[in-house]
């Protein structure tokens, strides 16, 4: 029993420690948003914000080796909803980067993210795997979370606003 105990804590501490810095990356430290209709890309560095949103959980992720569990309500993306198979035509894209490790030279994890102004709704394409930080084992576009359309969405479409591309 005791064995069992040091184990279940010993991973959890794996768990937490990579929920904040996938082995040896560091944590996300800001949120980069680039698109078209931007003259200069949004920068996202408010901590509530970053530490609510999480692209390490999900179905099929893994880091450090471990496979991820629980986390969804920070999720980015509505895993509950499936795969987003047909979704609108004439979307804008946005290229979002989650920086993490060091600030002068970040690694990025980058998502591809449509929102749909329309309906409130946003589209997230998820890559199997990026600069080997984290691998998701499912690939392909989803459903955004609520958390992330509310946050994320209503950011880029102020900065739409005050940032114009020319």
């Amino acid at each position: 029993m005791k064995q069992l105990s040091l184990s279940l804590l010993l991973l959890a501490c794996a768990f937490l420690h990579g929920t904040t810095s996938a082995g040896g990356w560091g944590p996300v430290f800001a949120v980069e948003v680039r698109g078209e209709t931007f003259a200069t890309p949004l920068v996202i560095t408010d901590p509530y914000i970053i530490k609510e949103l999480s692209f390490w959980v999900g179905p099929g992720t893994r880091y450090n080796d471990f496979m991820t569990q629980g986390g969804q309500e920070r999720s980015i993306v509505d895993w509950d909803r499936g795969e987003a198979s047909s979704r609108p035509e004439g979307l804008t894209s946005y290229e979002v980067s989650f920086l993490l490790g060091a600030r002068d030279n970040p690694a990025k994890y980058t998502v591809v993210y449509e929102p749909d102004h329309k309906n409130g709704l946003g589209y997230i394409y998820y890559p199997t795997e990026t600069n080997g930080i984290v691998a998701h084992l499912v690939d392909g576009w989803r459903y955004a979370s609520i958390r992330w359309n509310t946050r994320v969405g209503s950011a880029i479409a102020v900065h739409r606003e005050s940032h114009p591309a020319r």
